[in-house]
């Protein structure tokens, strides 16, 4: 039986947060490519898609809990008349459904973008265990358990138990049809707890990795001069936090995105030290990009402090990129820190034209306190580093 069993710690969610920074968001394509490709992530909901988990899953299957044994035994011992020794009939056997039919099932139900079984690397990762009765052995009762358990990261995030809801059976054999009737049961009464959990939403994830909630403590303004605000929406990664899309009413190239996330790192760390690196990974992949497109990358304003008032200082990059025969396209980013997140303003146009814009916006914008997640990353940081 293939097994899959990760711990259960946050070291493993500070090691992948630390990976997260350097790679690659998945941007969408407003009209300027340049300044999509590196500045403004897509809007989560701007795209409509039939499954209804878009994430990337691995599945696995693994070892039944005690609580999944406990579950078969009790209720197969009192369910018939007189009762039964669960343990020595062996009503209760591991993987008396194959591994594969679950897998199986769950490919075919048409509710995962990407299933991946077994396979290594996702954020998401699920994992089955079934108990049931001994394969050729007391067909006539057919009450199959299963055990579903989702990880993101290696972190628990939910655990549901569930049975076939079928007792007894008659005849003496039991066929394959009815294993995969059970299968399909079983998997659709997850489904169905997927759907009223949101169990694959980001709200969720948040909520059960105690990430900061955005959606009450984040307070943006819903105008900025004559912009105004899209929608304010959660990554699937509470390492990504919220991004909130202002557009022109005029004007379809001018966009302006708020993303607040929060900083790897203590809270000690001082704006100087903090502030520039949250843009040099943006020259970084700028530079790649125009490279890769043939453009001329230009700073028309370097990384340099950047004062909204004598209380208030930031850092901005403003760059442009043009081309033999297209318009220069341009890309202003400004990140502040408000307690311990990041603030970062994304404009797509030049910096004479948006500093104005960012003055009026970044001194309305309040953001969530320190989450219990990350208290908990940052105390893991400090102890790998005594």
């Amino acid at each position: 039986m293939p097994v899959y069993v990760t711990a259960i710690s946050f070291s493993s969610l500070c090691q992948r947060a630390h990976a997260f920074f350097g790679e690659f968001l998945k941007f969408s394509a407003p009209t300027s490519l340049f300044f999509s490709c590196f500045f403004i992530p897509s809007m989560l909901s701007s795209v409509a898609h039939a499954y209804a988990v878009n994430q990337s899953v691995s599945v696995f299957s693994t070892y039944p809990s005690e609580a999944l044994l406990q579950s078969c035994h009790s209720q197969q011992k009192f369910s018939h008349s007189p009762p039964i020794d669960t343990f020595n009939t062996n009503l209760c056997f591991e993987d008396a459904i194959s591994p594969d039919s679950f897998i199986n099932v769950l490919s075919e139900s048409g509710e995962f973008n990407n299933l991946i079984p077994y396979g290594e690397g996702n954020d998401y990762e699920l994992l089955i265990a079934n108990v049931g009765a001994a394969p050729h052995e007391h067909q006539q009762y057919t009450t199959q358990f299963a055990e579903f358990t989702l990880q993101w990261r290696g972190i628990e995030i939910d655990s549901s138990l569930f049975d076939s809801g079928v007792e007894t059976r008659d005849g003496d054999n039991k066929e394959n049809a009815d294993i995969g009737k059970e299968t399909k049961r079983l998997i659709s009464r997850w489904l169905q707890h997927v759907r009223q959990t949101g169990l694959f939403t980001s709200k969720y994830l948040f909520n059960a990795l105690e990430a900061s909630n955005y959606d009450v403590a984040l307070q943006v303004p819903d105008t900025v001069g004559e912009f105004k605000k899209l929608d304010t929406q959660l990554f699937p990664d509470p390492f990504s936090g919220a991004i909130t899309r202002y557009t022109h009413p005029e004007f379809e190239d001018a966009l302006v995105d708020v993303t607040v996330y929060p900083f790897i790192g203590q809270l000690s760390i001082t704006e100087n030290e903090l502030l520039p690196k949250q843009l040099e990974s943006d020259l970084q992949r700028a530079s790649a990009t125009a490279e890769r497109q043939k453009l001329t990358l230009a700073q028309i304003s370097p990384a340099s402090p950047y004062a909204v008032n004598s209380q208030l200082v930031g850092w901005k990059l403003g760059l442009s990129a043009a081309s033999d025969n297209l318009p220069t396209i341009y890309a202003t980013t400004y990140v502040f820190r408000q307690q311990d997140k990041i603030v970062k303003v994304s404009t797509t146009f030049p910096p004479d034209f948006s500093d104005n814009i960012v003055n009026q916006l970044i001194v309305k914008i309040q953001v969530p306190q320190e989450s219990v997640m990350m208290k908990k990353v940052r105390s893991m940081l400090l102890d790998t580093q005594r």
